[in-house]
């Protein structure tokens, strides 16, 4: 145990969220609000260190609104005097100056960065110059970060807790299974299996039924389903390491995933998981492992094993602090690193204006807590002073209250229509290339495909 306080700025997982007047619309469209953070950072920091304090940021800012929350944070370091704050990355609540404040009260500031295949570029890298340490999923982003000047550190997060399983009476209710929301990409591969008569069960958002479903139900899935299967490739196509695979391997299901390289250094392939790299391939392995149970069981098992060995949260978080405490006493633990600041350019600064512009919209039409929506509007303005957007409802906001709800239905209407030509151009083959491009998938990511 380290006999030392953190605290963890977060955004915790409360499936109620999903329905609270403010936080679902933030949640739907910025925050993938489906993993128990609490579960994978919170609990395995109460146990490694001596006090560890958890911040809830974003039910906060529904509370207090953005400028009070940051306020707050800093007010909490100076009262507890923590050795560390660690902070989940997901969007712009934390403001720069905020960690830039923590770090002068000589706390050591770790970020945590989720899917940097497709977000080193566009969000995670203009936060180097306000951390003391960046840990990322992604093992090709770490020499990156290190190039900007950062302390990397590769750890699979989001890998997951531990599900006990009765090896000797399984009950396996899907043959085939998939759990993720429909996205480009993956549809392509379910469609394929449909084409072939192969029957499988998906389950999230985007596919018709449930929708979304929790955490506790993903488990029972994974753990009772044959196979499981894991699509690799991220928002924009790329393809990345998912947390879904160390989750299906906790909950003890047999994995069959799109191959990525550098998977073979988590699990041995073919003996604790198994990988398809097309569609033929994807076919021939769903038949063999149906028809063989006792293989199949065998490589659940192995992979089952291996994962709550090596990769549960408190095994991933463990070997953060470990690796972070040894850099500190080779280096000395003064807190004077500090990476040189970059210029965010103009349409890297249209990612967070448009967030802040959501929540300043949310308030607003929630008519929420009086002015909170004001610090929000003028951080989306300061991010991007041509955001007309943010300047039309800076516009409504003098105007009579009973005029205001049509104005607001006007842009709500106006915001889906990106969203309806990107999927209707995505059909077209020849159009679907040029939505791949890099600087049109950034101005996708602004308008929040």
């Amino acid at each position: 145990m380290i006999n030392n306080t953190i605290i963890l700025l977060i955004h915790y997982y409360d499936p109620e969220e999903r329905n609270h007047p403010l936080l679902k619309n933030i949640i739907k469209n910025w925050c993938g609000i489906y993993l128990p953070f609490n579960l994978y950072f919170g609990e395995p920091l109460q146990k490694i260190f001596s006090k560890a304090i958890i911040y809830d940021y974003l039910k906060r800012e529904a509370e207090i609104g953005i400028r009070a929350v940051n306020e707050e944070i800093i007010d909490l370091v100076k009262k507890e005097r923590p050795k560390y704050a660690l902070w989940a990355a997901w969007q712009y609540d934390v403001l720069p100056s905020t960690l830039a404040a923590i770090r002068k009260e000589g706390t050591i500031v770790v970020g945590c960065f989720f899917d940097d295949e497709w977000r080193f570029d566009n969000y995670s890298k203009w936060w180097v110059p306000y951390l003391d340490y960046c840990v990322s999923h992604s093992i090709d982003a770490v020499p990156r970060y290190r190039e900007l000047g950062a302390r990397a550190i590769h750890a699979p997060l989001n890998t997951g807790i531990v599900v006990d399983v009765d090896w000797s009476n399984l009950k396996e209710r899907y043959d085939i299974s998939f759990v993720g929301s429909r996205i480009v990409g993956r549809d392509q591969w379910i469609n394929e299996l449909k084409k072939r008569n192969i029957p499988v069960h998906v389950f999230g958002e985007g596919w018709g039924g449930k929708g979304y479903i929790s955490f506790e139900e993903m488990q029972d899935i994974f753990k009772s389903s044959k196979i499981n299967l894991n699509f690799s490739g991220t928002y924009f196509r790329t393809l990345g390491i998912k947390g879904r695979i160390f989750e299906v391997c906790l909950a003890g299901g047999f994995l069959l995933t799109e191959y990525v390289p550098g998977l073979e250094n988590y699990f041995e392939i073919d003996k604790e998981i198994v990988c398809f790299r097309n569609n033929d391939e994807l076919i021939d392995k769903i038949g063999y492992y149906l028809s063989h149970d006792e293989e199949r069981r065998a490589i659940a098992q192995a992979g089952w094993q291996r994962a709550t060995g090596e990769y549960t949260s408190f095994h991933t978080v463990a070997r953060v602090f470990s690796q972070i405490e040894q850099d500190l006493m080779t280096r000395g633990e003064k807190n004077e690193y500090r990476p040189p600041k970059l210029k965010m350019p103009f349409l890297a600064r249209m990612i967070p204006s448009q967030y802040h512009f959501q929540w300043a919209r949310t308030l607003m039409e929630e008519s929420y807590q009086g002015g909170l929506w004001k610090d929000s509007l003028a951080l989306s303005l300061s991010y991007n002073p041509f955001n007309i957007w943010a300047w039309y409802y800076r516009v409504v906001s003098f105007l009579p209250s009973f005029i205001r709800p049509a104005l607001f239905r006007l842009y709500s209407a106006t915001e889906k229509l990106p969203r309806a030509l990107y999927y209707g151009l995505g059909s077209v083959p020849y159009l679907k290339k040029i939505l791949q491009q890099s600087l049109v998938k950034k101005v996708i990511l602004y308008l929040r495909m």
